[in-house]
């Protein structure tokens, strides 16, 4: 009961914020693109740790193939949407030649779980409504699922004593790579179409510019000499181009940009709502996905020699 009436509560909040919705929630919404996800896992993905991993007083699962430890490890992690059909058809890919972690951060496995990302961001951790939730930053420190993926990273380099460690994030999760540049043998950062702080009231141009981390996290990013490879389609209004050139300012030479031109992707005069690079604006057959399915594979090549070089 008490479940029942806590999900009908955050239900009506949700109503009626959206009812006054500012500028930032609007823009979410037109921004967003009006496409069907591609991609279905085939194989069988598990526990990583044999039980969802806890830290801090958070616990999520990792999910993983067991294939092995020999191919260098990768961290995926997923968009807005949460660890659906798509993101794992990706991981799934990535696991030719690398053993692959995906972490669920909200919602379920396989499912496309878009509200429950927004909910999770906005009414369990945001700055604006609560900030002492997952994804809240504190005026010190790093968010608290910051630190539990901190500690996840710990346990992959525990399984994979000799190798280097290449983590991609996307979207809400496309920044967080940079603040997991704590551990040393972290070597690779893909930061795909980055679309932190998420508002629901309105952006500045502070927030257009940020990469919506810590200060702390800054400074593990900016002592580490791991490579960065950033990725966003031209036209994207969810991820403002001032976060690329943030990127460009923050990391010098250790960026690479990766954007997608628009001519690459649109017909002159008939606009496209482009947003995910590496999923969700995929496809297999025609070349309608051509420009993320080469995304993929610059993603591949960037990975595969960053984390076979030694630094």
């Amino acid at each position: 009961m008490n479940k029942l009436c806590l999900s009908l509560s955050h239900t009506i909040i949700a109503a009626l914020l959206l009812f006054q919705a500012g500028c930032g929630a609007t823009q979410l919404g037109m921004c967003a693109p009006h496409m069907k996800e591609e991609g279905t896992p085939t194989r069988n993905w598990v526990e990583c740790f044999d039980q969802p991993f806890s830290q801090e007083g958070i616990t999520h699962s990792v999910f993983c193939l067991h294939d092995g430890t020999d191919k260098p490890p990768v961290l995926l992690l997923h968009e807005l949407t949460g660890l659906s059909p798509g993101t794992l058809a990706y991981a799934e890919e990535l696991s030719k030649d690398f053993t692959v972690y995906a972490p669920l951060l909200f919602g379920k496995k396989s499912k496309f779980s878009l509200m429950k990302g927004l909910s999770a961001y906005w009414f369990h951790g945001s700055m604006e409504f609560f900030p002492g939730g997952e994804w809240g930053i504190p005026s010190q420190g790093s968010a608290p699922i910051v630190n539990w993926l901190r500690g996840v990273v710990e346990q992959i380099g525990e399984r994979h004593t000799q190798q280097h460690i290449g983590i991609i994030g996307n979207c809400l999760t496309g920044p967080i790579p940079l603040a997991l540049l704590n551990h040393p043998r972290v070597t690779a950062a893909v930061v795909a179409q980055p679309a932190l702080p998420l508002r629901f009231s309105w952006y500045t141009d502070a927030d257009r510019k940020s990469l919506g981390l810590s200060a702390v996290d800054l400074r593990y990013a900016r002592k580490s000499a791991a490579r960065i490879y950033g990725l966003r389609f031209e036209t994207d209004c969810m991820s403002d181009p001032a976060k690329q050139q943030t990127l460009r300012d923050e990391f010098g030479d250790r960026y690479m940009n990766g954007e997608i031109p628009a001519s690459a992707y649109q017909a002159e005069g008939q606009p496209v709502k482009a947003h995910s690079t590496l999923i969700g604006s995929w496809r297999e057959q025609g070349e309608a996905g051509r420009p993320s399915r080469d995304a993929r594979e610059s993603v591949r090549a960037f990975l595969l020699k960053a984390l076979a070089d030694t630094h």
